[in-house]
């Protein structure tokens, strides 16, 4: 009844502004005052699948459904929703081209028809996604949205609360090259469900608003052609209608409202999580980076020793290249004095080479000089003996004469008496 109350005063103030334009109205068409008041205000719920049929129509005529994302769950051209059916190929790409076929297409498309109620109905939309892929990858709804109310082929409804329900259209859309998934589609309206049993049904809030502004104006001529009554008896009982009537129409959306408040709080409440698990995993993280920045200083340390030891080792070095370099120092000054004294030596020996040689051309000459002189002595002795040769000569022949007749005569004499 509060509630009542401040939409009572809220309508007060709303209907003092359309009373002008109400009354003004009513003079204009002063005759229409007696129009049936009785009649009943078609308020016939619109088609909801006059999209799909026409979408139908237009894959008749190759006009195809477009996807507008990539992925397993996007949006189409023709405003319905889907999920992968067949994981075995790739998602769909944006612009890629599907048509439209029955629901029944899908081989458990009852189970995937009651999964998506569900969710609606057990205020889990949030999660359809991540359900929908277990649903068509298990086979079978989880426990959380079994339950809902049963579907058509292509249609279904659920009661989201008191005042709303939620009508549901379902399709397949088939790849037209075959190269994708197929996909599982669906779409929602929010409809009304009015107190007073009048069956006057709103599938949005604009038709919502059209029927109120019929059925204010309506009860407008109706006020003005009651006559018994007072104005200001009139008056409040037209305020309470609206109020009645406004927040009834506006109730659903109240609790729609509240409802997704709700929802977002629960994102909010997984945010808060995600964002504290982000924190944890930072802080592990910083803990982390504390052991490497621990580990880097005591590594720090041991690469400072090891400098120092190289260090070390370098002025070992350099002072061995220092010792090596005198040692070679040393030996250079050492050999060039040994080649220094060898050329000494050498110079030593070439003057007594020179020396010996000097003097063994003096003996050759000196030899020399008395080989010549006995050679002039021989010579003269040999010219001597030549002179001296030619008598002894005459004289020998004279004796080999004398010799050889003695020794035949010796002979002759030796035969002869051999002989006798």
């Amino acid at each position: 009844m509060n509630k009542k109350l401040v939409t009572l005063i809220i309508v007060i103030l709303i209907s003092f502004c359309f009373l002008s334009f109400v009354v003004a109205d009513n003079v204009t068409h002063g005759d229409n005052s007696t129009t049936d008041h009785d009649k009943t205000i078609d308020t016939k719920p619109v088609n909801t699948n006059k999209t799909t049929d026409k979408n139908k129509t237009d894959d008749k005529s190759h006009n195809y459904i477009l996807a507008q994302g990539s992925g397993s769950d996007i949006k189409f051209s023709d405003g319905f929703r889907g999920f992968m059916l067949d994981y075995s190929k790739p998602p769909a790409s944006s612009g890629d081209e599907f048509k439209s076929v029955s629901a029944s297409k899908a081989s458990n498309s009852n189970t995937l028809k009651q999964a998506i109620m569900g969710c609606y109905k057990y205020g889990l939309s949030g999660q359809i996604g991540s359900i929908m892929a277990e649903v068509i990858q298990s086979g079978s709804a989880p426990s959380k949205v079994s339950g809902a109310s049963s579907a058509s082929s292509s249609n279904g409804v659920v009661k989201i609360n008191n005042h709303t329900e939620a009508v549901f259209s379902f399709e397949v859309l088939e790849s037209v090259s075959g190269n994708v998934s197929d996909y599982f589609a669906y779409k929602v309206s929010l409809r009304t469900i009015n107190s007073d049993n009048t069956n006057q049904t709103n599938l949005t809030n604009i038709t919502n608003t059209t029927n109120i502004t019929g059925n204010f104006t309506n009860l407008t001529e109706l006020f003005d052609n009651e006559t018994n009554a007072t104005f200001w008896e009139e008056l409040f009982d037209f305020l309470l209608f609206m109020a009645d009537m406004l927040y009834d129409a506006w109730e659903h959306i109240i609790d729609t409202l509240i409802d997704d408040i709700l929802i977002f709080i629960s994102a909010v409440e997984e945010l808060i999580k995600l964002y504290e698990e982000i924190v944890a995993e930072i802080q592990a993280m910083m803990d982390a980076i504390q052991k490497l920045l621990d580990m880097l200083d005591s590594l720090w340390k041991e690469l400072d020793a090891f400098l120092k030891l190289v260090t070390i080792m370098l002025n070992a070095i350099q002072q061995l290249f220092n010792w090596i370099e005198s040692l070679f120092n040393y030996i250079y000054g050492l050999i060039s004095a040994i080649i220094s004294l060898i050329q000494q030596l050498l110079g030593l020996l070439y003057s007594i080479i020179n020396f010996i040689l000097g003097l063994i051309n003096q003996i050759i000459a000196f030899i020399m000089d008395l080989i010549n002189q006995i050679m002039s002595l021989i010579q003269a002795i040999m010219d001597f003996l030549k002179t001296l040769g030619n008598v002894l000569v005459s004289v020998i022949e004279s004796a080999v004469i004398i010799i050889g007749a003695f020794v035949i005569i010796t002979i002759g004499a030796f035969i002869y008496n051999r002989i006798r």
